[in-house]
């Protein structure tokens, strides 16, 4: 019998997405061919402060992006973070400390609990917040 193992087991997955909170909801907009990219109006373009004529007038302009929704919602005090430092962090690296802990919690882990080492494999894309 081989006692050694090369392999890793994927037991607890997390995501949010546009149009998804979940991972679960991201595979059922999938299938049901859910459109969850955001596109904007010249008002909501103005809104925000953008030259609307000029964008408009730029053949690579789209104005559409998506959205993750609540991604301005962070409990700091769960991560032990100051609140000033909360609102200097990028909120996408907010949102990854929270599907870190979430992938925890789907897989049913609870760090303080676990005798050894427990790994999360994660990743985000560039960001240019600041």
């Amino acid at each position: 019998m081989n006692t050694t193992s090369d392999g890793i087991a994927i037991i607890g997955m997390s995501g949010r997405f546009p149009g998804a909170g979940s991972v679960d909801e991201f595979w059922r907009n999938l299938i049901a061919g859910v459109e969850s990219i955001s596109f904007f109006s010249d008002e909501e373009l103005a809104a925000a402060g953008l030259d609307v004529a000029g964008l408009r007038k730029d053949p690579r302009c789209v104005a559409a992006r998506g959205i993750v929704k609540d991604a301005d919602w962070f409990d700091a005090s769960f991560f032990n973070i100051s609140a000033r430092e909360a609102e200097l962090t990028d909120p996408q690296q907010r949102i990854f400390l929270e599907a870190s802990w979430e992938a925890l919690e789907n897989a049913g882990y609870a760090p303080a609990r676990v005798k050894g080492y427990i790994g999360v494999y994660a990743g985000m894309s560039g960001t240019s917040y600041h």
